[in-house]
């Protein structure tokens, strides 16, 4: 099973350096071990910080697509699933570093699970665990998520380890590390361009879902993801088009329910409002009054 990898790079110019670095390692390692063939695609976001030039430099290895504009998520991997050529697809972050065993791993993993979608275990560079799988998300469990007891039943972000710990089919896996069947994601039409970014992983694993395709996750393979790498310096519009999307897809496939959900969404932020001014938290207080704006 030869592997198109696709990155997606937005002003992360060093961060962009270190991840191909090591990805080149590791697609060298898969090539000599498993004979597959990998190819890489990044497709350049419109940076201003020198990211293409660093490309064209440091990794002329890669086939750099360079955008006019900032696609978002979506519609730039979309644009690069274009030039994919092979039967596997990994969508990987700019931000994620993999081992040199990765690339191997993953497909040998995808291969004998018949996986149609896998995630992989995502670490902090302290070490520390990133959820990153999860119960898709419906009405209730959205509900107890914006009150804060959304570990209670079915949990769209589980936070317990143990939920990590073992191999397992799951409602969605983290866009940041996202291997798929390039048959698959043709047939279901590639992400919704609709999400300019967050929830599109999650759309996408709903419809795969729909149409009978496993979603799998497994702790056999470790990388590390820095996290909102291209978005650190702007943690408001962050949760704003986290808001944004958990929108979209409620009233995508909750029409009927949405307007009762957005109830308890707009009553959850205005009590986190008031919970984070009294704890002095003036930037996340900031923040939830921005999904006000948006729910």
């Amino acid at each position: 099973m030869d592997l198109s990898v696709i990155i997606l790079s937005y002003n992360t110019k060093n961060i962009t350096d270190e991840c191909l670095r090591r990805l080149q390692i590791s697609v060298i390692s898969c090539q000599k071990k498993l004979g597959n063939k990998v190819s890489v695609i990044v497709l350049d976001n419109a940076s201003i910080d020198g990211s293409p030039e660093m490309i064209k430099r440091n990794h002329s290895w890669v086939e750099l697509i360079e955008s006019k504009e900032n696609t978002g998520y979506s519609k730039g991997n979309n644009l690069a699933f274009r030039k994919a050529k092979y039967p596997a697809v990994l969508f990987l972050n700019s931000d994620v570093y993999v081992e040199k065993n990765t690339i191997e791993n993953s497909i040998e993993y995808f291969k004998m699970h018949n996986c149609d979608i896998l995630g992989v275990k995502l670490t902090f560079e302290n070490g520390d665990l990133q959820p990153s799988a999860g119960y898709l998300p419906t009405p209730l469990n959205t509900i107890l998520l914006i009150f804060c007891i959304g570990q209670l039943l079915n949990p769209f972000h589980p936070k317990n380890k143990n939920f990590f710990s073992k191999e397992k089919k799951v409602g969605w896996v983290m866009g940041a590390f996202f291997m798929v069947k390039k048959a698959i994601f043709n047939r279901l039409g590639g992400f919704d361009e609709e999400i300019f970014m967050y929830m599109d992983e999650v759309d996408l694993c709903k419809r795969a879902q729909s149409k009978g395709f496993k979603v799998c996750f497994t702790p056999s393979v470790e990388v590390v993801h820095l996290h909102r790498a291209s978005s650190k310096d702007d943690p408001d519009r962050v949760f704003t088009l986290e808001i944004k999307g958990i929108k979209a897809y409620l009233k995508k496939y909750y029409p009927t329910l949405y307007p009762i959900v957005r109830i308890f969404l707009i009553k959850g932020l205005i009590l986190r409002v008031i919970v984070f001014f009294l704890m002095g938290k003036m930037q996340r207080a900031k923040a939830y009054i921005e999904g006000l704006k948006v729910v």
